[in-house]
């Protein structure tokens, strides 16, 4: 049986509301599905066509084996084709399944936020994990697009444990990004990087969860120059920002700069995320 839908007043854009539709419809008749449920930038009002992502959470009642993976892949590939008129489809979802991003949890691991779960990454399925930032983001802005809410079986994260969770994150994987060269001439790494300072401060100063625009506007907190910042405002507008070799070459010196600063002053022996000192 399909999964109880929960209605509210649609907030979407209208091509993301119709791919989001087809989506849990045919999602239900696709796996045993529990629930379907948005979070991101598309439930906080910060959606950027241009940039962000659609984020989604499947729930299902078991582990996904090869047959209904095989399925899953299926449904997103049909999904994909039809929203590419070049490919003999009728798009009518403005090219938002290219954007995408379903994590398939089965409900018994929800609170396991190192395990690995298949998740379709938009056009691929990988692996990632069900992290305590996201349990944290789907409990403060999530909707359930089908079944019930609040998730079921979603445990409560404390904030000293999204607070220990952010630590860690800065710690390991940005602190190895940073001491990468190559990543920091991308556009989308730059924007990224710099993005996530202010919002792993927020949350280690107060446990807040702030917003990408939100983000954007503290930018000068960590010594980012207004420049920079107006690059990234243009770039989630969906205007194209041409840099040369030389100009490329001196931003990424520069973001690196910024980012190994600000992860040391972060990640601070006091805990403290004050900014103050850039």
């Amino acid at each position: 049986m399909p999964a109880r839908t929960t209605r509210r007043q649609d907030p979407f854009p209208p091509d993301i509301s119709r791919l989001l539709t087809r989506f849990a419809a045919e999602l239900a008749e696709t796996i045993d599905l529990v629930g379907l449920y948005v979070y991101g930038s598309l439930m906080t009002g910060d959606f950027s066509p241009a940039r962000s992502d659609i984020d989604v959470v499947a729930v299902t009642k078991s582990e996904l084996d090869k047959a209904a993976l095989d399925r899953v892949r299926r449904l997103h590939d049909r999904l994909t084709q039809l929203d590419r008129p070049d490919h003999g489809g009728r798009s009518d979802s403005g090219g938002a399944a290219q954007k995408l991003h379903c994590l398939y949890v089965p409900a018994g691991l929800l609170g396991d936020p190192d395990h690995l779960h298949h998740y379709w990454y938009g056009d691929r399925l990988t692996q990632l994990q069900l992290k305590v930032i996201t349990q944290a983001e789907l409990a403060a802005h999530g909707r359930a697009l089908r079944g019930e809410w609040p998730v079921p079986g979603l445990p409560s994260v404390a904030v000293t444990d999204l607070q220990a969770a952010i630590r860690a994150e800065l710690c390991g994987y940005w602190r190895r990004m940073a001491a990468r060269r190559g990543v920091w001439l991308r556009d989308t790494w730059v924007d990224l990087g710099l993005i996530t300072l202010p919002r792993a401060a927020a949350v280690l100063d107060t446990g807040e969860l702030i917003t990408k625009g939100e983000a954007i506007g503290e930018l000068g907190q960590f010594s980012v120059p207004a420049a920079l910042v107006a690059q990234i405002h243009r770039r989630r507008a969906g205007e194209q920002v041409r840099l040369n070799w030389l100009q490329r070459s001196i931003r990424a010196w520069r973001v690196r700069r910024i980012m190994s600063t600000s992860l040391r002053r972060l990640t601070s022996a006091d805990g403290s995320a004050n900014t103050s000192g850039h």
